[in-house]
């Protein structure tokens, strides 16, 4: 049993890391203008906590099989009870946090869309060059010579 409350200590250390790297995201992607390269940071590091947070989980498991102890939430024993209500409830706050992040992201994605559009619009009216490399019809700067 000592070595499930080690593990769920090691779980709310990450999640908490987890609820930090989420804070950050948000406030990138709340930003006018969005750091790429920071955000990718952040993500990469989201999803390092994220793969950590699997493989505790796991050894949960193990440790639960091993150790024969009961299954969430573990009802027979008041800190391993205490610990998995905490667990989850940091797990909900995180699963409200990531959605609300995926909203932000899916409002600068619209966005990016809405001006790869007009930038493509505007560039299709001035083309200097056609697909084949010839030049377009249109006005041309400066005298015509012909060799």
């Amino acid at each position: 049993m000592n070595e499930l409350v080690i593990t769920f200590a090691k779980m709310m250390d990450v999640l908490r890391q987890l609820e930090f790297s989420l804070t950050q995201e948000q406030d990138l992607l709340s930003a006018g203008q969005v750091n790429a390269a920071l955000l990718h940071r952040v993500t990469e590091n989201k999803n390092e906590q994220l793969a950590t947070l699997q493989h505790l989980d796991n050894q949960r498991e193990l440790l639960e099989k091993g150790a024969g102890a009961s299954h969430p939430p573990y009802d027979d024993n008041p800190t391993l009870n205490e610990q998995w209500q905490t667990i989850m409830g940091i797990t909900e706050q995180l699963k409200q946090n990531n959605y609300r992040n995926g909203l932000l992201l899916a409002q600068h994605l619209v966005l990016n869309q809405q001006m790869l559009s007009l930038l493509e619009q505007h560039q299709t009216r001035r083309r200097l060059y056609g697909p084949d490399g010839q030049s377009c019809g249109g006005q041309i700067l400066g005298r015509k010579i012909s060799v």
